[in-house]
């Protein structure tokens, strides 16, 4: 006879000679072997209490808590005569007995905590992208700096050193499924939470339970935290002392610069792994493997592995009405530059030409040979879900695997035409903008509007207008853009062009007025304008170092000259005193404005000065050949003139510096 007691690890209630035999299984059954051969332990379900003496009232949930002992409630033993009278209720064997037979029954009959037909209904509620997840880095697609052949992570992951690490990457590119390809791989134990909804009790209980793991049996506790960044600051710092002493290891995902959204005191315990955007070709085998596990699932049958690349000739075969998103910007003709040369230089059209032309061997070619194209036998069984729809969809979904899925599991259980299954050309009208996916807030939004600002800076117009484009289509809020439009106004064009600075304002109010769609054009006219000005960062580099200058030096007083003298007092103390009224003065006058510490301070330097600047040959000659055909730059020679007069004037400052050395050292 042995009395219940609460397991330290999972706080079930387990027979307490078979405790020791119960950790050591790694708290994975309810059930636990006996350690004799003719009898086996049972014990009941974890929110399940044994019946009272009286049995009038009924068992309540115990939530953990140790069984009672006394007159109030029987004793708990190992055997129960009414369940080993039964054959049918018999438990298994002891896997510790001498038969293989008795450890292969116990492992089959261990009690699931959730019902057959509950998890049934569980698994068929899951969508096409959960179902068909990786288990195995084997069938995992994609990011092969990572976890391709000799990377580093699938290094990690096959020795089970994986330690603490982020996942940063776009949506749908794996991160996610890397973590649950750890779980399967690691013999550590592994717990999974969501930053959207885990709180810090939860988090607590977590870091409890694995410090029990590992004094008792020795194991880590791997923590998978989906969306860290959604944890604030006392969340995360939570995660600091369990991960400095090794209770258990950290592994976090992410879609938001790490450098931000987690704390640097925390990232610096973390290796980070920066996911890179699917390619076309990789989403396209995401969604055929997906098709035959579908078939294989529904018909239990293995079709063999085909190349499932998507071919660039396959992709020329398709009709104008198989168009994908990322066809249309490269059948955009560019006009050449102003001031730019037709020689050495192929224009739009004569591209357009060459791209016929070569389609029409590849065609041709294509039409000549004999040997069919690879193409999975899996689309023999999908209908109307064929190789270009499915290729369509790889491109639509802009790098995205989980936005390709759905949209292949719309396709497969749409029936809206007459055929009973969804028409390409519907799909196709109702996905057509899934490649304008943008993160308003995260780190695209930054990272385009930093494009933008350099395309302006830089006076390529076209580039310009296509990253304003990409935010506002996107959903960008357009007071956002024209308030930084504002600030491109006077930090890069300047007093170049003084009337871009009221115009800038003009759009911003324009915007407020009107608001999108309308104000579209006033914010594209208002960028070509700026990126079409010419530049001057003189004003902007001249307060910078101003500021900088204020920052690193004290706060020297007002000269007595030019302070104002309000009161009669202040005229006694000297104030205003010898302040030389420049209007009244018929000729230029003298006085200083700057502190006698700082005279001679310059901080605006000549728009035509070269101090500070670089002299990149190689950069000026690839500038002339892409701009002007190879034809010399007309400002080349007087740049050289004004650098070969730089170097001297720095060759002088030296010789003067070294002599003053040379006779303080004297």
């Amino acid at each position: 006879m042995s009395t219940l007691v609460e397991c330290p690890v999972c706080e079930r209630l387990v027979p307490e000679s078979t405790v020791n035999i119960h950790l050591d299984f790694g708290c994975t059954s309810s059930q636990v072997p006996s350690t004799s051969s003719s009898s086996t332990a049972t014990f009941p379900a974890p929110a399940r209490r044994p019946s009272t003496e009286g049995g009038g009232q009924k068992g309540s949930n115990t939530g953990g808590k140790k069984a009672p002992s006394g007159k109030k409630r029987k004793a708990l033993t190992e055997e129960d005569p009414a369940t080993s009278s039964s054959p049918a209720a018999r438990p298994p064997p002891s896997p510790f007995a001498s038969t293989s037979a008795s450890t292969a029954q116990a492992s089959l009959t261990k009690r699931p905590r959730i019902s057959a037909s509950t998890r049934s209904f569980l698994e068929a509620a899951k969508l096409l992208p959960e179902l068909v997840r990786p288990q195995t880095l084997e069938d995992f697609v994609g990011q092969e700096h990572l976890l391709g052949q000799g990377a580093m992570l699938r290094g990690l992951i096959e020795a089970d050193r994986i330690g603490s690490c982020i996942f940063w990457g776009p949506p749908g590119t794996g991160k996610t499924t890397i973590a649950r390809v750890i779980a399967k791989a690691t013999s550590s134990v592994f717990k999974e939470l969501s930053a959207t909804n885990a709180t810090t009790a939860q988090l607590r209980e977590v870091f409890t339970e694995a410090e029990n793991v590992l004094k008792l049996t020795g194991r880590k506790t791997l923590l998978f935290i989906d969306e860290i960044q959604r944890f604030n600051k006392a969340q995360q710092d939570a995660f600091l002392p369990v991960v400095e002493a090794g209770t258990l290891s950290l592994i976090a995902s992410t879609t938001e610069n790490p450098s931000f959204r987690v704390n640097t005191a925390l990232l610096s315990r973390c290796r980070v792994f920066v996911l890179q955007k699917l390619t076309q070709d990789d989403i396209y085998r995401i969604l055929v493997r997906a098709l035959r596990l579908l078939h294989e699932q529904r018909t239990g049958e293995t079709l063999p592995v085909a190349d499932v690349r998507v071919k660039e000739e396959d992709v020329r075969g398709q009709d104008e009405e198989d168009e994908t998103p990322n066809d249309a910007a490269r059948a955009v003709e560019t006009d050449g530059r102003k001031g730019e040369s037709d020689k050495g230089r192929v224009t739009g059209e004569n591209t357009m030409d060459q791209r016929k032309s070569v389609d029409d061997e590849s065609a041709q070619a294509t039409a000549n040979t004999t040997e069919p194209p690879d193409v999975d036998p899996v689309f023999a069984f999908t209908g109307p879900v064929d190789p270009p729809l499915v290729r369509f969809l790889a491109a639509a979904a802009d790098g995205d695997a989980r936005v390709a899925l759905s949209s292949l599991e719309l396709a497969l259980s749409a029936t809206r035409d007459t055929n009973g299954k969804i028409s390409r050309d519907e799909l196709k009208r109702s996905l057509r903008k899934a490649h304008l996916q943008y993160d308003r807030t995260g780190d695209a939004h930054y990272d385009t509007i930093s494009a933008l600002h350099k395309a302006v800076r830089g006076s390529d117009a076209n580039a310009a207008l296509y990253w304003l484009a990409r935010m506002l289509e996107g959903g960008d809020d357009p007071l956002y853009v024209a308030r930084r439009l504002i600030r491109m106004a006077s930090e890069d064009v300047g007093n170049a062009n003084p009337l871009a600075l009221p115009q800038a304002v003009a759009a911003y109010q324009a915007t407020q007025l009107i608001g999108m769609p309308e104000c579209d054009c006033i914010l594209a006219q208002v960028v070509v304008m700026l990126a079409e000005s010419p530049k001057s960062v003189r004003t902007y580099k001249a307060y910078n170092a101003a500021k900088k200058l204020v920052k690193e030096s004290e706060n020297y007083p007002v000269p007595l000259h030019i302070r104002n003298a309000p009161t009669g007092l202040m005229k006694q103390l000297g104030y205003g005193r010898d302040y030389r009224y420049e209007p009244g003065y018929a000729h230029p006058v003298h006085q200083p404005f700057l502190p006698p510490e700082l005279a001679g301070t310059i901080f605006l330097k000549d728009d035509d000065s070269v101090e500070g600047k670089t002299y990149d040959e190689a950069a000026l000659r690839e500038w002339e050949w892409r701009n002007l055909g190879g034809k010399k730059w007309e400002g080349r020679e007087e740049m050289e003139k004004k650098f070969a007069v730089e170097a001297e004037k720095v060759e002088q400052r030296g010789d003067s510096e070294s002599g003053t050395a040379r006779g303080s050292g004297d």
